[in-house]
């Protein structure tokens, strides 16, 4: 059958993020037309395909919920035990020695590891079967013209030279980012850090590195059903298991503490991790041949100071920005810009005012860069913190209590659309951006060297904080119960940040900071707990109770 010429929407790039993209709008608006220019050939592999298999909150919501997909991820991917941290501790040899953050039980957010072929593949599929998606691969896109009426876009495919014309145009092109290139609205983020990575055609069952009293501790047995990191001063370690009986493992590093050829090739990073992970490494393989892939990226993180234009395009995945694999955020910011997007382009193929399009074309790329500017400085020089197991805590904490209580919920309860909300809540948004700078700001100072913050103990969230923020993002709120959380939350991170900067101070010897946002009203729910190190014992918190989180303090810690 001839391929059609003129669409109302070309999505370049067919990748989770295009492919997420076509679905959204074709379900919010079923009459578009919309092309997939997708440089693979389809089916591709189902693993060993692209980095980014682990899942976070808010891109589970936009799976499950905004897409319809909750019955296949549940089918067909890998559910996901949240995130699980094991500081260093003396030679890393012993996982029961290390001290762990994570969770005994699963949240009632349900979130995932994925196969990343595997489901490009079925939502490939989808789109052409049930959405009408022109699905166009083996395609490569040539040259973009944009044009007053309709862009037009050149490809070839199969040798020979195509044209399309389209009203929109996404591009979701990855790392290669066509538009964000040619446009030149990239911009480079203050975070330096290298990765590489591969995939194991096995899983690795951390559960079975320990003793019976240790594994006891989280009794379900599903500790490698997390996203599991082990963590040390200038570097961290994903292991991630895959519902395909794969396993990812990742390394990112800091250039000032391990550089980048410690780790770009297999046999470099396996004598990194056999002197930084032993166990770890003694369950990987020894030669490269037995490895489903490799790759490596350096200095990976970038943004951009637009995605969204009233010239009829947008930037999406990582053809927007890319932060930081750690918390899994690509594919969230890919939920927030294919939202934005989808709510722009079908508002204005409905016939909405040039003026009402104009000012979500602002509103929209405000949301996003301020996106970028609050994440930025969670993963400028974090990898230094992850040297002091208190001060790591606290981020862990901190970093979390953010996350869930603010962003996941302005975008499960859809109102990161709206403009109005977004200036009636922008005080307590912009509180927020300052405190969190703030804390990354203290994180990083509490962690050096002439810094001893081992007498402060472990910093641990009360389920009163954890069983907040799990619950309530399960839950459905009004914007006016919406605005009260947040206004709540932000009085909550403030109490938070003070009890840290204070048990810290203390811990020191040194003058207790003035407080920075004592405007701020502060709860009394004692939403911290500190674990003093009790070797041999872990430390646990309201055993009973729905959500419960752990640390496990380890001998040799206390000597440190």
């Amino acid at each position: 059958m001839p391929q059609a010429t003129e669409y109302d929407v070309a999505i370049l790039g067919g990748g989770v993020a295009g492919l997420t993209a076509a679905m959204q709008i074709t379900q919010e608006r079923p009459e578009t037309r919309v092309a997939i220019l997708e440089k693979r050939e389809h089916p591709v592999e189902e693993t060993a395909f692209k980095v980014g298999e682990s899942v976070a909150e808010v891109a589970a919501i936009y799976l499950k919920d905004f897409l319809g997909l909750e019955e296949y991820m549940a089918e067909n991917q890998h559910r996901k035990m949240g995130l699980r941290w094991f500081c260093s501790n003396g030679p890393n040899d012993d996982i029961t020695k290390r001290i762990e953050f994570g969770s005994m039980r699963y949240s009632p957010l349900y979130n995932f590891h994925v196969d990343r072929g595997k489901l490009e593949n079925h939502m490939a599929q989808l789109v052409q079967d049930e959405r009408g998606v022109a699905f166009i691969d083996g395609s490569r896109v040539t040259d973009v013209e944009f044009e007053p009426e309709r862009h037009a876009v050149s490809y070839e495919r199969g040798g020979d030279e195509h044209r399309l014309t389209t009203r929109w145009i996404i591009d979701s092109t990855g790392r290669a980012a066509m538009l964000r290139r040619k446009l030149d609205v990239g911009i480079d983020l203050p975070i330096d850090a290298n990765a590489a990575w591969f995939r194991l055609p096995y899983r690795l069952m951390i559960d079975e590195w320990g003793d019976d009293s240790w594994r006891e501790q989280v009794p379900t047995g599903t500790r490698w059903k997390s996203t599991v990191s082990f963590i040390g001063e200038g570097y961290w370690v994903w292991v991630i298991n895959l519902g395909s009986g794969s396993c990812s493992v990742g390394v990112v590093a800091d250039p000032r503490y391990h550089s980048f050829d410690r780790i770009r090739r297999y046999d470099a990073m396996l004598e990194f991790l056999r002197e930084k992970e032993p166990q770890l490494a003694s369950h990987l393989p020894d030669e490269e041949t037995t490895l489903m892939d490799f790759m490596k990226r350096k200095r990976f993180s970038y943004g951009c100071i637009r995605a969204f234009s009233r010239d009829r395009w947008c930037l999406t995945g990582e053809a927007a920005c890319f932060v930081d694999p750690l918390y899994s955020t690509g594919l969230d910011f890919t939920a927030v810009g294919n939202t934005l997007a989808t709510d722009l382009i079908t508002r204005a193929l409905d016939g909405a005012p040039d003026k009402e399009i104009r000012e979500r074309v602002r509103t929209h790329n405000r949301t996003m860069v301020g996106l970028l500017t609050f994440a930025a400085p969670l993963f400028e020089g974090q990898l230094a913190v992850y040297r002091d197991p208190q001060v790591t805590g606290g981020k862990f904490i901190w970093d979390n209590a953010s996350y869930f209580s603010v962003l996941l919920n302005l975008f499960k309860n859809g109102l990161l659309t709206d403009p109005q909300f977004g200036r009636d809540i922008q005080p307590q948004l912009a509180l927020n951006t300052q405190m969190n700078a703030y804390m990354q700001d203290r994180f990083r100072m509490w962690s050096k060297d002439d810094f001893d913050a081992t007498s402060a103990g472990v910093p641990v969230g009360r389920d009163a904080l954890w069983n907040d923020l799990f619950f309530t993002a399960a839950g459905t709120l009004t914007k006016e119960e919406l605005r009260a959380h947040i206004e709540s939350s932000i009085a909550r991170l403030h109490e938070i940040c003070r009890t840290m900067d204070v048990r810290m101070a203390e811990a020191a010897g040194r003058a207790v900071p003035d407080d920075p946002f004592a405007e701020v009203p502060i709860s009394d729910d004692g939403l911290v707990q500190w674990a003093d190190y009790e070797p041999g014992r872990p430390f646990m918190l309201d055993e009973d109770s729905e959500i419960t989180w752990h640390v496990h303090p380890a001998p040799v810690a206390a000597a440190a």
